[in-house]
């Protein structure tokens, strides 16, 4: 099942994403849109600032990116620009959030890939 919206808001770390192990421990914050009742906002931070709407839809419970993904433009180590891009791709493809049990969030994006993170505040 999906999350409900306010499930969702708080400091989340990646615990779990076999497909790229060198994520392990990146952050994503996640906070309500103070205007728009169904509207979230997700940043993440590996060398530049990484951000994107989130629309939650309550009547099926699902989730959209609302507009496209931004970030800052600084240049950093090569390794942390490969980790970057790959943060950028999950926020730019997910499909749904769920969270288990008030402490696990799973992205779920629509290339097939699935992000375990815990909350970390």
């Amino acid at each position: 099942m999906s999350s409900q919206g306010s499930d969702v808001v708080g400091h989340w770390k990646i615990v779990d994403y076999p497909q790229h192990p060198e994520c392990i421990g990146c952050q994503f914050n996640i906070i309500h849109d103070d205007e728009k009742p169904n509207l979230y906002r997700l940043n993440a931070h590996v060398v530049n600032s990484i951000f994107c709407p989130l629309e939650h839809n309550p009547t099926t419970n699902k989730w959209t990116v609302a507009g496209g993904v931004g970030a800052t433009l600084m240049l950093g180590p090569p390794e942390e620009m490969a980790k970057e891009n790959v943060i950028g791709d999950i926020m730019s493809h997910i499909q749904n959030l769920e969270v288990e049990d008030g402490r696990h969030l799973v992205i779920k994006t629509n290339n097939g890939k699935q992000i375990r993170l815990v909350r970390s505040q």
